[in-house]
Formats: C-alpha cells, sequence, structure tokens
C-alpha cells in the first residue's frame, strides 16, 4: 500500500502553530479565572464570615483541657514597683543639745548627756504584695512568665509578661494592670465562650440590615469600621457614650460632612454640665463659646443672674477651631438625638483601652482620614480639604450617596488580621437596637441588643464591676497632613439641627 499523507507547507504549518498558541494564550485566562471565581463565590459574606470565626473560637476554648486559673480580682492598679518588701524609716530621736539637758539635770551631776538615737529602717511586706502574687500565678498559668519567675514584687520580668499579655489581647501595652487588664485576666473560658456566642448569634441576627458599604460603630470594641463592597477597608478607634449618656443603637446614614464644625451645646450638657457652671462661676468653661440668652448674644456672663434663668433660654455655641470639642469634622446622621460622629480637641482618650467617656456621639481617632475616604465621591481632594481646614470658615459638603451607618453591641469582633477579639460589657444595660425617624424601610426591625430568638442558646454573662478609668498613655501620631489643591465648591447643605451632641 503507498503512502497517501500529503506534505504541509511552511504556511499552513506556521499558521496552525499560531492558532495553537492563541488557543493557550485566550484559554490560560479563563480556565485560571474559574478557580478563582468558585473560590470568591464560596467565601461567605462579610458578616457571617466573623460570626463563623467568633464560632470557632468558642468551639476551640470549649473543647480545651481544662487549666487551673488563679483570680486576681477587683483592686487596686498594680504597676512596676509595687509589691514585695517595702523599707519604712523611723527617723532619730530628738533630743535637746547637751547644756540644756545639764541645765535640766542639775541634781546628777557627771551624767553624760544623751547621744541621738539613729534612725532605724523597718522592712514591712507591701499591702500589694498578695495582689501582684496572684498576677504573677495568673501570668505563669497563661505562659507569658516561665514558673521559676513567681514573684510577689512587680519587677521587669512581671512588667514584660503584662505588656506580652496585652499585645496579645489588643490592649495598650502599658505594662500596668488596671481594670480593663485585669478583667481580661480573670475572664473564665466559660464567660469567653459566652461573649463569642453572644456576639456571633448578634452578628447574624443584624447581617441583612447591614449594607456592603456601610460605617460600623461597635460600642464594646469602641471602634469605628469602614465598610466597602462588602470589605473593611479600615478600622479607627472610637470614643462612646459613657454609662450615664450610653450611645444609642440606630440605624442611621451619613448624608453630609462639615469641615471646622461649630458645636452647639446638647440640651443635656447644658443643663447637667453648662449652666450650673454659668451659675457658680459665671462662666461656661468653654474655650471661644458664645452665649445667646433668649435668642440674644449675652456680651457679659458675669453680669446675669443665672440661678434665675429657665435652661431653655440659653444657648451655647462654640466657635471652629482647634479647640472645639467636635475637632475639624463632623460627620452629619439624620436622627433626631443629637447623635452624629465627628473628630475630637483632645486625643489623649484614645490612648486608653476604656474609652466610654462622650454625651452620647462618637469621637473617631482619625476623622481627617474618615473625612477624605468619604468626601472623595464628592470630588473633594485631600487637598481641597486642607485648604478649607486653612480657613477656618465652616462648610458642610453633601455626599453624593448616603453612606449607611450601624450602631452595634457586639461583644467580640475580628480584627484586621483575623484575630478575634473579646471585648468586655461597657454598660450594664446595654441600649436597644432602634430606628430612627424618617429612616428608610429597609431597616431591620427592633431588636434586643442580645438577640435570643431564632438563635442559639446564649449562656449568660454575670454583669462585671465597672470599669475604671487606665491611666493615660502617650497620644498616638496624628493622622499627616495632605498637600493642598483646589477642588470645585459643593452644592449648599441643608440647615442642620440647632442642637446638636458631643
Amino acid at each position: 500500500m503507498h503512502d497517501v499523507r500529503h506534505p504541509i507547507s511552511r504556511r499552513s504549518a506556521a499558521l496552525l502553530m499560531v492558532g495553537g498558541l492563541a488557543g493557550v494564550v485566550l484559554s490560560g485566562p479563563a480556565l485560571g479565572a474559574a478557580p478563582k471565581e468558585a473560590a470568591h463565590a464560596a467565601k461567605p459574606p462579610l458578616i457571617a464570615g466573623w460570626a463563623a470565626a467568633l464560632e470557632q473560637r468558642a468551639l476551640e476554648i470549649q473543647n480545651a483541657p481544662k487549666a487551673q486559673a488563679t483570680r486576681i480580682g477587683y483592686g487596686a492598679v498594680v504597676k512596676k514597683g509595687d509589691g514585695g518588701m517595702v523599707e519604712s524609716i523611723a527617723p532619730a530621736m530628738d533630743v535637746p543639745p547637751a547644756d540644756v539637758q545639764q541645765a535640766q539635770a542639775p541634781t546628777l551631776p557627771g551624767l553624760e548627756p544623751v547621744e541621738p538615737a539613729p534612725p532605724v529602717v523597718i522592712s514591712v511586706r507591701s499591702p500589694l504584695a498578695d495582689r501582684v502574687g496572684k498576677l504573677s500565678r495568673r501570668l505563669i498559668e497563661l505562659g507569658f512568665l516561665p514558673a521559676d519567675k513567681w514573684t510577689d514584687s512587680f519587677n521587669d520580668d512581671v512588667e514584660t509578661a503584662v505588656r506580652a499579655f496585652q499585645l496579645a489581647e489588643g490592649l495598650q501595652p502599658d505594662g500596668k494592670v488596671g481594670e480593663v487588664t485585669r478583667q481580661a485576666m480573670d475572664r473564665t473560658p466559660a464567660q469567653t465562650v459566652a461573649l463569642l456566642r453572644r456576639a456571633a448569634a448578634a452578628m447574624r441576627a443584624q447581617q441583612a440590615s447591614i449594607p456592603d458599604t456601610s460605617i460600623l460603630v461597635n460600642l464594646p470594641g469602641q471602634s469605628v469600621t469602614l465598610i466597602e463592597h462588602g470589605r473593611p477597608t479600615f478600622t479607627m478607634r472610637a470614643v462612646v457614650g459613657r454609662p450615664s449618656r450610653k450611645t444609642p443603637l440606630l440605624q442611621d446614614k451619613v448624608t453630609s460632612v462639615t469641615i471646622n464644625p461649630t458645636w452647639t451645646v446638647p440640651p443635656t450638657v447644658l443643663s447637667e454640665d453648662k449652666l450650673p457652671a454659668l451659675r457658680k462661676k459665671g462662666t461656661t468653661g468653654i474655650k471661644n463659646a458664645v452665649v445667646y440668652l433668649d435668642g440674644s448674644e449675652v456680651a457679659s456672663t458675669q453680669s446675669v443672674n443665672w440661678w434665675s434663668v429657665d435652661p431653655g433660654r440659653v444657648r451655647i455655641v462654640q466657635k471652629p477651631g482647634d479647640d472645639n470639642a467636635l475637632g475639624r469634622f463632623r460627620f452629619n446622621l439624620t436622627n433626631g438625638e443629637g447623635i452624629f460622629l465627628h473628630g475630637t480637641n483632645d486625643p489623649r482618650l484614645f490612648s486608653r483601652d476604656l474609652r466610654a467617656a462622650s454625651s452620647g456621639c462618637v469621637r473617631l481617632e482619625d476623622a481627617r482620614m474618615m473625612a477624605e475616604t468619604l468626601l472623595s465621591a464628592a470630588k473633594v481632594t485631600p487637598g481641597a480639604i486642607g485648604q478649607q481646614l486653612d480657613t477656618g470658615d465652616t462648610k458642610t459638603i453633601r455626599l453624593p450617596n448616603a453612606i449607611p451607618v450601624r450602631f452595634v453591641y457586639w461583644n467580640a469582633s475580628v480584627d484586621t488580621a483575623g484575630v478575634v477579639r473579646v471585648h468586655p460589657d461597657i454598660y450594664e444595660d446595654p441600649p436597644t437596637l432602634a430606628t430612627p425617624s424618617g429612616q428608610s424601610g429597609s431597616a431591620a426591625p427592633a431588636m434586643s441588643a442580645n438577640p435570643a430568638a431564632g438563635a442559639n442558646p446564649v449562656t449568660p454573662v454575670s454583669t462585671p464591676r465597672p470599669l475604671s478609668k487606665p491611666a493615660p498613655l502617650p497620644v498616638p501620631t496624628a493622622h499627616a497632613p495632605t498637600p493642598l489643591s483646589s477642588a470645585s465648591a459643593p452644592a449648599p447643605a441643608k440647615p442642620l439641627p440647632a442642637s446638636t451632641g458631643m
């Protein structure tokens, strides 16, 4: 049989090779993209993923072998130098001079004058030694201090171990054991599991009401997270309402940003703090503030009998500037309770672990970064923001699309590194989720901060003692200024409510 194969020309062979290479090039990305798309589709939504991480951590703690746990207990703050033995010096006995002694004892001739007794050094055990001893034992149990380093004296080894523990817990590593650090050390596995599952249940109950792009304010975490397109952009520390003036759980939205805002003292602060100050001292204690009585500016607050003035007749407005209580930025919400986000003129609070210190509003650690991020949608550059700050004039810029804000009470969270953090209660009676008037119907129904219906049963957590205020730490570095540039003027904004919170 003869071979019937026909020779292929060089041109045909070249075309076949080019076609084959093109097929490989074109099909390669498509074939590689399929697994990526499948992996992305399989990844749970952000809030659901957080809830799953909390449940997984709770399961790990629940299944861990039981270990001894020394309780430090409520008490004084301990720091380096406390505990151990304390030396007390008894001063020398005070005796009169020799000539005075001879004059006072004439019937005893030849008696030598009494010499002053030397000081006596007495070593006694410090009242804090027992507390430091319990601290050392707890650090050994947790694996932060070697067993042979036990001591009842707060030395360098104990301080290093405390700092390591604080870093592991996401606390300020100041090396001091205040109430926040003490509660973290004393928290039992059962309490931790209960807090984790309570937070996971709250996340699952509220995830449908949290849009893919929103601002999340977690009260126990005392933090604010910006979520964009289902991914967290950044998280910053925040100052929230103190227990006597709790921050409410709202579902709201940021409609505009005010640069160089004024601050109108809210009714509660006016009646409970500032009017009493006017009555006692004749001054509000607020720098660059203007006081209005019956709508007219008061030229001299010292000349008014404030004891006869009703709070409803008084209005106090602080001018813009570095001394303004709102800082340089205010993020305006729509609720009727005077609650909004803003900067601050006192950044020292952000260096504390306990930051429940405001009158209800939420102070942001880096308000400028938040402003630059939100205002980019309004075509306002960071440089234009800097120019407006330099003028000192108040300017409100409306956002093209309002950014939803969700206030939540979650006792645990997942940080940017994927580490689960537990947050103790800051309120003995957590606030209840509410929808402000005027909010769109897309908001989720009102619910408790600790949801139980439709969720797994959650073990109750015993209410801890109120947290004491830890000592202040060095102020964190402020947000770096951005070079100036021009920007187009935004559309005029609607007038804001006269009464604003802090």
